[in-house]
């Protein structure tokens, strides 16, 4: 709101909200990977495209808009697990084009433990929200990211699949709550709860 010679102009923020982009692009890149740690196909490069072109860009696109309308959280958390999908998608197509080494298991273990312990920080913060559809899922990609970590540090192939399990749970969960956001949005009242 602004003033000026006694003329009051209020300025409306009339920008879409950015999480349901975000959502969709974690939801839909994390069930097609997590199909791949099921077993259902390999990890190839619709994975690798979706992490870079739907996971990355379109969660990074949403922090960006979210940080442009205040939203610390949306702003920091879209942003940086955009930029996850990214390094997830170097560490798979670095070593297959020869620039650097196979990362080892360990550690492999602690990008996904460090990535783990900030989700875990964010759904702290998920508490103070209240929004139980974001809590479900940042609880889930907690306990993927946790899951993988021991995934490398074992070699187990079946907590593979559970964390495949969990995965897709969690993108499923995702979509939820985009589509959700959506569908409320459109129809002005909550049509499917969140």
């Amino acid at each position: 709101m602004t003033q000026e010679n006694g003329v009051t102009t209020e300025i409306l923020d009339k920008t879409a909200n950015p999480a349901p982009l975000g959502f969709t692009g974690l939801g839909l890149a994390a069930i097609l990977l997590s199909l791949s740690y099921i077993g259902v196909y390999p990890m190839d490069s619709m994975i690798v495209s979706m992490a870079i072109f739907l996971g990355g860009f379109a969660q990074v696109f949403a922090g960006i808009m979210a940080w442009k309308k205040g939203d610390i959280f949306g702003g920091t958390a879209f942003s940086a697990f955009g930029l996850f999908w990214f390094s997830l998608a170097g560490l798979i197509t670095m070593p297959a084009m020869g620039w650097v080494e196979t990362p080892s298991s360990s550690a492999m273990a602690a990008y996904l433990f460090t990535w783990g312990i900030y989700t875990f920080v964010l759904l702290v913060v998920t508490m103070k929200i209240g929004v139980r559809a974001i809590q479900f899922v940042f609880a889930t990609l907690f306990a993927l990211f946790m899951l993988l970590a021991a995934v490398n540090v074992t070699g187990s192939v079946g907590l593979l699949t559970v964390a495949g399990f969990v995965g897709l749970i969690m993108g499923l969960g995702a979509l939820y709550t985009a589509l959700s956001m959506v569908l409320n949005e459109i129809h002005g009242k909550t049509v499917v709860p969140v």
